[in-house]
């Protein structure tokens, strides 16, 4: 008796925690297909009495939504290839290679990660407008090519990787480059799209570097775009609504095609090494 009010007891809090983290989601499906007029009515209703779908067909006319998706596009495709190259390269060097200070310097490269961001905001801003890159893609994208986190998830697992695979390529008359791009990278396959997933979100996501260093609205990932459909006169919560959930399906989209790898990059992270 008392193992099935436990798993009743188990089952109530899933469900609670379910409704609690979804319920977020329903309520901004079901404004962006509501009229703007029915959205302010009190009592809320719970589902929409006249479902519409002119909410999306304002935002792909009267915005510039399709600039800011290809923006967004190619910041965060931009920022998942480089960063995944640099990352790797120094998580090889600090997971392989024997040097003066490697211990010192993982160490350095490991604390960043609890530097709160804020923090480098203005001495990054100051970098970018000292080499003329204010106002540009490139202005997004070079500061987020080096990641901490991604270096030292990398670096965990190439470290489990056995050496005697790296004697075997040199024996053969490899060059370092050479195990790093022929031996090492093959076998970091996992990692690499855990990393892939994690850089591909976190740039989607991104929202207080762009808005500092971007000024034209023709040039704003979706993240900012979205923001400034809000008027000062009046909020329009469905069209709002709307980019939204446009802006979340490739979210949504990539979690579900790739939830495995999720998993498979924390613990990797967490446990080798």
């Amino acid at each position: 008796m008392k193992k099935i009010f436990k798993l009743l007891a188990i089952a109530l809090v899933l469900g609670i925690w379910s409704v609690s983290t979804l319920f977020p989601l329903y309520w901004m499906a079901q404004t962006s297909l509501t009229p703007e007029e029915d959205i302010r009515q009190i009592p809320p209703k719970l589902f929409p009495s006249r479902p519409t779908l002119q909410n999306f067909r304002d935002l792909f006319t009267y915005s510039q939504i399709w600039d800011w998706s290809v923006n967004s596009l190619l910041i965060s495709i931009s920022i998942t290839a480089g960063s995944i190259f640099v990352c790797s390269l120094a998580a090889y060097a600090l997971a392989k290679m024997n040097f003066k200070g490697k211990r010192l310097l993982f160490t350095a490269i490991v604390s960043t990660i609890m530097v709160p961001p804020q923090v480098t905001l203005l001495p990054a801003f100051l970098l970018i407008n000292k080499f003329g890159l204010l106002d540009t893609l490139w202005a997004v994208i070079i500061p987020s090519l080096a990641s901490p986190y991604t270096i030292f998830m990398m670096r965990q697992f190439m470290f489990s990787i056995s050496q005697d695979y790296m004697d075997a390529a040199r024996i053969d008359g490899a060059t370092e480059w050479g195990i790093y791009w022929r031996v090492i990278l093959p076998m970091s396959k996992p990692v690499i799209a855990a990393a892939s997933i994690f850089t591909f979100i976190s740039s989607w996501n991104a929202f207080l570097w762009p808005l500092i260093v971007l000024n034209t609205p023709s040039k704003y990932p979706l993240t900012v775009g979205l923001a400034t459909l809000q008027r000062l006169e009046m909020t329009q919560f469905g069209l709002q609504m709307a980019g939204s959930m446009v802006s979340a399906i490739p979210m949504v989209v990539i979690f579900f095609a790739f939830q495995r790898y999720f998993v498979k990059g924390l613990m990797t992270g967490g446990t080798k090494g």
